[in-house]
């Protein structure tokens, strides 16, 4: 076996199991060897099946929709037909989410030698050292000085460049979205002051305002729920990358570093927008506190107009009732006690009428404050009944002894 390896490691995005099988049937077809049923396990990666043949290997990795191939070629120059024809099956999958390319080495001088020394990247690892070459899209490239690693080292590599490449896309995509997502707290913010100016100072006007703060309020918090997910996200799995990195350095550390940082910095901005839209948010908030009282002063004056208004037509009508009920009763007096009538003084039948008109006044009042209660008899009403029937009484007394 050669003391060079290349390994070329393929992230396919999976339909179903169905596309896995035919994926691996199309392998075996180009791969010619020995197949052999394997079950290894790290944090969801499942290593099922290994392809050994003449100079090349090929192990098959599921995890969730995602299927890894990892190919291992010994001798790289006898076999980039191979490699090219993997490639071809692998590019059939659904999608390719990325590549790995480790080129394996365990001669210094020869790779010094061959690249005219190593001024890339470097970390420690406890199988050897890596070193980053380039990143071309989602295509990335190391050289490893180490023995060919056993089966554990891989599987966390695996997961490792897997969770690096979900954060990469994160961050990536929230930094292309960032100036929209900027530009729409702007615009929620000059509408809210837009809106805070232009209103008008009637109860209507306030009521309105409240709508369309509302809208700006609902709005905001929507953006503002988008962005706490995002950096839900990013600290759970930058968390989770720090903690796998610390498992494969052993040492001095410039390649996984260098990435931490970066998602970091994007994570930073992350919060740093977030801060500013729950700033907005709770300016629209306030806005809509004061709006909110400013309505129910509102509100409240216009209780108070209402009721003095109320009370003064309960006055009116209690006006109107008396004179009513005093014209009607002194000319059903003059009609029926005519002869005890006319002998009566007149200031007499003023005092008594008018204590007649108000107890029938005071009466209807007390009825109608009782229904409003809901109850059928009040002390009220029975006081007014009896200073009815006392001046009733006394009305016809004085007719009587007048005549």
């Amino acid at each position: 076996m050669s003391d060079e390896s290349l390994i070329h490691i393929f992230y396919l995005l999976s339909e179903g199991e169905e596309e896995v099988s035919r994926c691996w049937r199309e392998i075996r077809e180009v791969v010619e060897g020995q197949e052999a049923e394997m079950l290894q396990e790290y944090r969801g990666i499942m290593l099922i099946k290994a392809l050994r043949g003449s100079g090349a290997e090929v192990y098959l990795y599921v995890r969730k929709n995602t299927v890894v191939l990892r190919l291992v070629l010994h001798s790289p120059e006898e076999h980039v037909e191979l490699l090219a024809k993997v490639r071809d099956v692998a590019s059939r999958v659904s999608l390719m989410l990325g590549e790995t390319i480790i080129f394996l080495s365990q001669e210094r001088e020869k790779v010094e030698k061959l690249y005219g020394g190593i001024a890339w990247r470097r970390s420690e690892l406890p199988v050897g050292e890596l070193y980053f070459l380039e990143e071309q899209r989602d295509r990335r490239s190391y050289l490893m000085l180490s023995p060919m690693p056993g089966q554990e080292f891989f599987m966390r590599f695996i997961y490792t460049d897997l969770l690096d490449r979900k954060i990469e896309r994160e961050a990536r995509l929230f930094m292309e979205m960032l100036d929209s997502v900027r530009e729409k707290r702007r615009k929620c913010e000059s509408r809210a002051s837009r809106l805070l100016d232009d209103r008008g100072e009637s109860l209507a006007d306030f009521e309105r305002l409240v709508k369309e703060l509302c809208l700006v309020y609902v709005e905001l918090a929507r953006y503002l729920e988008w962005v706490n997910s995002r950096v839900s996200m990013l600290k759970e799995d930058l968390h989770e990358l720090s903690g796998e990195v610390r498992w494969l350095v052993s040492g001095e550390d410039e390649v996984f570093s260098e990435r931490i940082e970066r998602h970091r910095y994007a994570l930073e901005t992350l919060m740093y927008e977030r801060e500013n839209f729950i700033l907005a948010h709770q300016k629209v908030k306030n806005a809509l506190d004061v709006v909110g009282m400013r309505i129910e002063i509102e509100r409240g004056r216009e209780t108070v107009e209402l009721q003095q208004e109320s009370i003064s037509l309960q006055v009116a009508a209690g006006f109107i009732e008396f004179i009513v009920v005093f014209y009607y009763t002194l000319n059903s007096w003059k009609i029926l006690g005519r002869e005890g009538f006319a002998a009566l003084p007149a200031w007499v039948v003023l005092l008594v009428l008018t204590a007649f008109s108000s107890s029938v006044v005071l009466f209807t009042h007390a009825v109608a404050v009782a229904r409003r209660r809901g109850r059928s008899f009040t002390p009220h009403m029975a006081a007014s009944i009896a200073l009815l029937v006392l001046v009733a009484l006394a009305m016809l007394l004085l007719s009587i002894r007048s005549s």
